[in-house]
């Protein structure tokens, strides 16, 4: 499928959405918001169960004693977060480096100090691109933002770059994935298309395609990943599966 396939799709989408009521939409977001939630945190806590999941975002104050706090946490900060990013896209604000900031803090809430860039250098075991020096991050955050506002990206292309620059940049000492995709969502949303999630099936695939960005330059592997997860997605909506 090409990007002028799915550019279509989204005025299907937007067709389909006004012959829905209010509360289906709300239903069909929600059911999208727990998968999201189990799937995006369960990149890095494997621990927890999608009923699980489920379970606790019908309550956020349910407790889990077999299970470490921490793992909980993530769960619902993600939840806390990713609302963050719907409110804001729906309001068509595009996130600046306060609000990347304001949901690194969320996704971090009560587990380690968010919202302040990391002040030392990382390396990821196994990962095949080593992140910049932590002197560099506040020159490279500053490019970030203005590629974002000032090029002539758009569509699938500017979230794909909004997803791998930062990334690439690991600007944060924990969560650079999670936030990060939060992010690509969060561009998807601004430009009407519908916010997508990763599944287990697809993370060595989605990972070879961020390291063909990071390691060779090259965005059009993951913005082909996202052509194909974003076309499934509209489709299952609008199919109502």
């Amino acid at each position: 499928m090409k990007l002028e396939e799915v550019e279509a799709l989204k005025q299907e989408l937007k067709a389909k959405k006004k012959s829905m009521s209010k509360e289906e939409i709300s239903n069909k977001e929600d059911q999208f918001d727990t998968l999201y939630i189990y799937e995006s945190t369960s990149f890095d806590n494997d621990e927890f169960s999608y009923e699980d999941v489920e379970f606790l975002l019908e309550d956020h104050s349910r407790q889990f004693p077999d299970k470490k706090q921490n793992r909980r946490k993530a769960i619902v900060n993600n939840y806390h977060a990713l609302q963050m990013v719907h409110r804001l896209a729906s309001k068509k604000i595009a996130f600046d480096e306060e609000i990347v900031k304001d949901l690194h803090q969320a996704l971090v809430d009560g587990i380690i100090n968010g919202g302040v860039y990391r002040s030392r250098d990382l390396f990821i075991l196994g990962a095949k691109h080593v992140p910049p020096s932590y002197l560099k991050i506040y020159k490279k955050m500053d490019d970030y933002f203005e590629t974002l506002n000032k090029s002539d990206l758009q569509g699938l292309e500017k979230a794909a770059y909004a997803h791998l620059q930062f990334l690439k940049i690991y600007p944060f000492v924990d969560a650079n994935g999670r936030l990060a995709r939060l992010l690509l969502n969060y561009e998807l949303e601004l430009q009407d298309y519908l916010p997508v999630s990763v599944s287990k099936e697809l993370q060595d695939e989605y990972f070879d395609a961020i390291d063909e960005y990071k390691i060779n330059k090259d965005i059009k592997p993951f913005i082909d990943f996202l052509i194909k997860i974003e076309s499934e997605r509209i489709n299952e909506f609008i199919k109502g599966e």
